[in-house]
């Protein structure tokens, strides 16, 4: 489990291939609260702090899913209900959506004790 860092990912392929990487729940939602709040993203800003409310709510369901049919059901959703937001859709595209079997259950089909977060072994 990891933080978003395309090296260490492509390294850990190289050398592991037979495993799986899944990525850190905590630094994927830092990722998108840091994104959000940047005014490339359309939504920064105190007066949209209801759709970045409404944003973070979402990942957090697109982390629940269960089957990969429910999460891309579920971004469908997204899509449909940010679609204003042409910059978030798009990030969401680019950046999360054709690797969720790294950071929605669906993907996490591994006894972890529960943790989604590898903050206890980065202190």
């Amino acid at each position: 489990m990891v933080d978003k860092d395309l090296c260490e990912i492509n390294g850990l392929r190289a050398v592991f291939p037979e495993s799986d990487v899944l990525l850190c729940w905590y630094h994927v939602m830092q990722a998108v609260v840091r994104w959000i709040s940047k005014t490339e993203s359309g939504v920064s800003g105190f007066s949209n702090g209801d759709i970045k409310k409404d944003i973070i709510s979402f990942f957090s369901k697109l982390k629940s899913c269960a089957t990969r049919h429910d999460f891309e059901t579920m971004a469908k959703l997204f899509q449909n209900r940010f679609e204003e937001f042409p910059a978030l859709c798009t990030y969401f595209r680019d950046h999360w959506l054709g690797i969720g079997d790294m950071w929605s259950d669906f993907g996490r089909c591994y006894n972890h004790a529960g943790s989604d977060t590898n903050n206890l072994v980065e202190r």
